[in-house]
């Protein structure tokens, strides 16, 4: 029963896990107001040379690109008091790539979602005492995960960029992502800082996430010794 129990709280941990993570990068990278706040911030108007208004329907096409709900990133704005194409080539080769992470992303997250919902349904209605001890193990599974992630927030605060590149080196398989800032308008609407700052948002989100369900169970164990119905599915 332990090494049961111990395997479905690994695999709920690990679904649940790739569920809140993908979930707390949409819940930003899919957020309008989001890059409107960080255009405001950062003066990328000056830096692009666009209106702010420009830069936020600029912004609704590359979302729904992300999203998959475009096929191409052509479209035109003011640049400079003249109308022309807003993306160049490479910026628009590597947000391929881009959409690509992300699609496989929302893939992979639902994925975890159905597999999660379904093995802890079976557990509820199958085996209840096994249901509530692998809701049990998943506390210690996110415990492990929180301390990787408070060492990755170090490590970014230490050295964002040298960890920002490794990403890449990982994620992309060329090198279409060294933009140059003096040609690319992809990269001065989301230059570095806009990077760091986003990184640290979506992992405070995610923790904050990990907190509340952590907190949820904790909560539910409490109330399932309290109560005689539930007092013998529990360790």
């Amino acid at each position: 029963m332990k090494i049961l129990s111990t395997t479905t709280g690994i695999i709920v941990g690990i679904c649940l896990f790739f569920v809140l993570l993908f979930t707390a990068v949409q819940v930003v990278a899919y957020n309008a107001s989001y890059y409107k706040w960080q255009y405001k911030r950062h003066e990328v108007m000056e830096a692009t040379k666009m209106s702010l208004d420009d830069l936020v329907v600029v912004t609704d096409h590359m979302i729904d690109y992300l999203k998959g709900r475009r096929e191409s990133l052509d479209m035109q704005a003011t640049i400079a008091g003249q109308v022309r194409e807003v993306f160049d080539q490479q910026d628009k080769e590597h947000m391929v790539d881009v959409q690509d992470l992300f699609v496989k992303g929302t893939y992979i997250r639902n994925i975890c979602f159905i597999l999660m919902v379904l093995l802890l349904g079976v557990l509820f209605y199958r085996h209840k005492k096994l249901f509530l001890n692998t809701l049990f193990m998943v506390k210690y599974v996110f415990a492990c995960i929180i301390m990787l992630i408070l060492i990755l927030s170090a490590l970014l605060l230490i050295d964002f960029n040298k960890y920002f590149t490794i990403f890449h080196e990982i994620f992309f398989n060329n090198d279409l992502w060294l933009l140059d800032p003096d040609t690319s308008i992809l990269i001065n609407m989301v230059p570095e800082v806009f990077f760091f700052q986003t990184a640290m948002i979506i992992l405070g989100i995610f923790v904050m996430s990990v907190t509340i369900i952590l907190v949820l169970i904790e909560v539910f164990k409490k109330r399932s010794v309290n109560y005689p119905s539930l007092r013998s599915f529990v360790k």
